[in-house]
């Protein structure tokens, strides 16, 4: 959707666009964190949002209150500083662990 386009000539859809994405990424960082536990931290951070025990929970209480994901991160919450999470693994790199963990070729 291109909020930054959308800022120029529809003010109320980039917000109701931004809005969705925040409170997608923060239910992706509840839901991802057992198994991606330092990419969590890192939105959390980047989001400027506590972690704390509900969102352990979080996940399953929106399945029975779905019209709640709209308010996960409240209106007016300012993020913090956009960083990359995921550093680009180099061509060296890669070949590297494909010939470590590629499997035999047959």
């Amino acid at each position: 959707m291109q909020p930054w386009v959308l800022a120029k000539s529809n003010m109320k859809r980039c917000k109701q666009v931004s809005n969705i994405v925040i409170q997608a990424m923060h239910l992706l960082a509840a839901m991802f964190e057992p198994f991606m536990p330092s990419f969590s931290a890192k939105v959390y951070e980047q989001m400027n949002v506590k972690r704390t025990a509900t969102h352990e929970v979080l996940y399953e209480h929106l399945k029975d209150h779905p019209e709640r994901l709209a308010t996960l991160v409240p209106v007016g919450h300012e993020i913090g500083d956009p960083q990359p999470i995921f550093r680009e693994i180099s061509e060296d790199e890669m070949n590297k662990w494909k010939a470590q963990f590629g499997g035999e070729n047959k």
